[in-house]
């Protein structure tokens, strides 16, 4: 009973350190990373639907605030688990991705603390790299993925966010997200 009840806390505390990370570090961004509305659910036994509608137009391609950050994206986060579902581009990066190489594509991520301001957390990993079908219309961005393949069941998700991944020497991965408001 005491192994769970510190289990339990160490978890809460490190939940609280990645939600306390989340808003005191946050920085501006394009209105399209700035997320107004998100729903994360199931489409149907063996598939999921994300969506997000942001303050402006999502590009279909990279402009320049895009083309002057390594990786630019919106993520729907599970802050219990710190597992994320992101949709991203990254020119300056380069390619990573079968399914679109040079627009917007999927990856499943693990997020921690330890980041240094102005960045909120640090990237611990990325996951996977799931093929999904992202629609872009307007200010609202929808996707659709198998449930097998996100970290985490889509109702799970609590927070989504639009996104830039910087350097960061106090993260081991040496990257950090940097959440855009």
């Amino acid at each position: 009973m005491r192994k769970i009840s510190a289990a339990l806390v160490a978890i809460a505390l490190g939940s609280a350190a990645v939600v306390v990370g989340l808003a005191p570090a946050s920085t501006s961004g394009p209105d399209y990373l700035s997320v107004v509305t998100f729903s994360a659910g199931s489409k149907n036994k063996s598939a999921a639907r994300l969506a997000v509608t942001t303050k402006a137009p999502i590009p279909r391609h990279a402009d320049a605030f895009i083309r002057s950050n390594p990786v630019v994206g919106l993520a729907w986060v599970d802050l219990a688990t710190s597992k994320a579902f992101v949709v991203t581009i990254h020119p300056v990066l380069g390619r990573d991705s079968h399914q679109n190489p040079n627009g917007w594509h999927a990856h499943t991520a693990t997020l921690s603390g330890g980041a240094t301001p102005p960045n909120d957390f640090c990237l611990a990993s990325i996951d996977s790299s799931p093929t999904a079908g992202i629609s872009l219309h307007g200010k609202t961005m929808k996707v659709n993925v198998r449930k097998s393949k996100l970290p985490v069941a889509p109702q799970a998700f609590d927070l989504a966010t639009g996104f830039t991944v910087q350097h960061d020497s106090a993260c081991t991965s040496g990257l950090a997200v940097r959440r855009s408001t």
